[in-house]
């Protein structure tokens, strides 16, 4: 009589798409290819379905995809009650039908190689494609698909993402038709899309070899040169870096929505709501949380776990309250229940509206600039052990928001260790009061009109918005924007009936 459970088992089968035609291929890290007649050992590349025997799909069904549910209530007093509730949730992977990818061969791209290290010209506008452009040739060349030139495919260990998900809470019945609730909720990601084709290369330089510094962009003789042709490797020398690559016979390697990102996320959530009486209604939440992952973009491809940082949607304190307020006087209310007519419509039935939030801001991401263009694109500075947080009013430290002089720019060839997102340095925060004014005017009990003021940031407060966060800037630590809207107020007549 006084307990509730709630049990079930969800099986989630994603089975992989196919192409009418099967213009669709993957990336294959253990692909035998030809270019190792010119280094032996290598491998990798392009593969296509349908070709040589092999299915139509790009990736293996993903069949045990086991869905668990578990939901509890259960009333521990008669105004208290316990609730729990657990489950693993699937969500749809690029295994479904949403559209193709990996169709590289049966399009044409013809990349602009700029430079091959960053800082030297390789190509100029005046004449940007030497070579001429690319034919579209299929899976005609098999794995020396785009030899010498970036690829962007998918790869086949592509999985279902999944979420695990908890909520515990304890919700009590108080005086004055008030109910108090308080929850703990926890989520965690699995296997999560990075949806991002910059975040991760394959086909990065192993950090080990940053110890030969600039040796690296140096000019060496290229093994491919009259066996095979294209892209970077078209003359007869390439930079050292090239040919260290683990894959030299391509520059980037990108995995198009790759698998293997995670989140974390925890929060201690209270809510008091209060039913509508006495000519008073209001729901107020606070909740302190904390939400990690591991970002989208790598500054290292060989330790994605050391991108794990604050999330930078993370709030760690986030106050909200709506209400809702009959001014207690005029007709039918606790003052001046009796007055006249006349007098009621000009001084009763008065109601005032408002919703308030504070919240803390984001964390902020600070940047450096890449000076070595054969490892990602993300750059993060160096810290000299000290914190940045400025402490005062914000609108006192625009020209500087935080410490400037502990960051740096790393030197070249090597990685900065500043987080992805600093856990001590935010934007700023939100302090916000919406707030509206309501005037019935009761003519007879069917037809009254309604006026209405709103104002949104009633007080103007400015919410300032993010600084400059690259080192090299001359602008780093300044704030130069407005985050919100000023204060709007607008004014209405409604006439109901």
């Amino acid at each position: 009589s006084n307990l509730t459970l709630n049990l079930g088992l969800r099986w989630d089968i994603d089975t992989p798409r196919t192409e009418r035609y099967n213009r669709t291929n993957y990336f294959d890290p253990n692909a035998p290819t030809p270019a190792a007649q010119a280094i032996p050992g290598l491998t990798g590349g392009l593969v296509f379905v349908g070709v040589d025997g092999r299915p139509r799909t790009q990736f293996p069904a993903d069949t045990n995809n086991w869905a668990p549910r578990f939901g509890l209530s259960w009333q521990l007093l008669p105004k208290t009650v316990f609730r729990a509730g657990y489950a693993i949730l699937y969500g749809p992977s690029q295994q479904a039908a949403a559209g193709t990818i990996g169709t590289m061969g049966f399009r044409t791209d013809n990349t602009w190689v700029a430079t091959l290290d960053g800082i030297t010209p390789n190509t100029y506008l005046r004449d940007p494609y030497p070579n001429g452009f690319a034919p579209t040739l299929g899976s005609q060349l098999g794995t020396m698909t785009q030899f010498g030139n970036r690829i962007e495919a998918t790869t086949r260990d592509i999985v279902s993402p999944h979420s695990q998900q908890l909520n515990v809470n304890i919700q009590r019945d108080l005086p004055g038709n008030t109910v108090l609730e308080v929850a703990y909720v926890m989520t965690r990601g699995f296997h999560l899309h990075r949806n991002d084709e910059g975040g991760l290369s394959l086909n990065q330089l192993d950090p080990k070899h940053m110890a030969l510094g600039s040796r690296l962009i140096e000019q060496v003789d290229n093994p491919f040169y009259g066996r095979f042709s294209g892209g970077v490797l078209s003359g007869r020398r390439v930079s050292r870096a090239q040919l260290l690559r683990p894959y030299p016979q391509f520059t980037d390697i990108i995995p198009i929505y790759s698998v293997g990102a995670r989140n974390w996320y925890d929060s201690l959530q209270v809510t008091g709501n209060k039913r509508f009486s006495h000519g008073l209604q209001f729901q107020a939440a606070y909740t302190w949380a904390k939400n990690l992952d591991e970002g989208m973009a790598h500054q290292n491809s060989y330790d994605i776990r050391a991108s794990k940082a604050l999330s930078d949607i993370d709030v760690a304190h986030r106050f909200i309250i709506g209400y809702v307020y009959e001014l207690p006087w005029g007709r039918g209310r606790h003052w001046g229940r009796g007055w006249p007519r006349a007098l009621d419509l000009a001084l009763g039935s008065w109601q005032v509206n408002g919703i308030t939030t504070f919240q803390t801001g984001t964390p902020i991401q600070i940047t450096a600039s890449n000076t070595a263009g054969i490892f990602n694109l993300v750059t993060r500075p160096n810290n000299n052990g000290r914190s940045a947080k400025l402490h005062g009013p914000v609108h006192e430290r625009l020209n500087k928001y935080f410490d400037t002089s502990v960051f740096s720019q790393p030197l070249p060839y090597t990685f900065g260790n500043v987080s992805p997102r600093l856990p001590d340095v935010r934007n700023d925060g939100v302090r916000n009061f919406d707030i509206s004014l309501f005037k019935d005017f009761m003519f007879t009990e069917r037809l009254r009109l309604q006026f209405r003021t709103e104002a949104l940031n009633a007080f103007n407060t400015p919410r300032f918005g993010t600084p400059a966060n690259n080192v090299t800037s001359g602008t780093v630590g300044v704030i130069s924007s407005q985050a919100n809207a000023p204060r709007q107020i607008q004014f209405g007549l409604k006439l109901i009936f």
